[in-house]
């Protein structure tokens, strides 16, 4: 069943219009949901459940099933902000200086001496995506995003 991340903002609940709002450079209904190849799966750090790409958001299969079938609805919701949140960075910032940012900023953590969820938790675009997710509600767990 393909999906785009609007569809599935609908089927949680969350305020489209709001979204538009608080993330003028992106559209939701024209940002695909998809689940990533085992390549590319292979990339993602232990934990990570959804990672936001300058054309697509990712999510593990589990997490599509659980988006298909309307599972955990709030979180999930939140979960495809802070996503979403990640492609307004992408485009406000441009790909090459949204990517170098924020591999720079988690370097230069891990180099000083943090642990690595310390250092991605500290990225100041993670920081803002939280921010924004927070503002549509509180998650209730600490599953990884990327």
């Amino acid at each position: 069943m393909a999906l785009s991340v609007g569809d599935v903002l609908v089927r949680c609940g969350i305020e489209v219009p709001r979204v538009r709002e608080a993330l003028p450079h992106v559209e939701p209904f024209a940002v695909p949901l998809r689940v990533p190849n085992r390549a590319f799966r292979a990339t993602w750090a232990k934990g990570i459940v959804a990672v936001a790409t300058p054309w697509a958001v990712y999510v593990t299969a589990d997490i599509h099933r659980r988006l298909v079938a309307g599972e955990d609805s709030e979180r999930l919701g939140l979960l495809m902000v802070h996503e979403l949140t990640h492609l307004e960075q992408y485009r406000r910032l441009g790909i090459r200086r949204h990517i170098t940012g924020y591999v720079g900023e988690y370097a230069r953590a891990r180099t000083g001496g943090k642990a690595h969820w310390d250092a991605y938790r500290d990225i100041s675009l993670e920081a803002e995506a939280r921010a924004t997710a927070a503002a549509f509600g509180q998650p209730r767990n600490n599953d990884r995003v990327g």
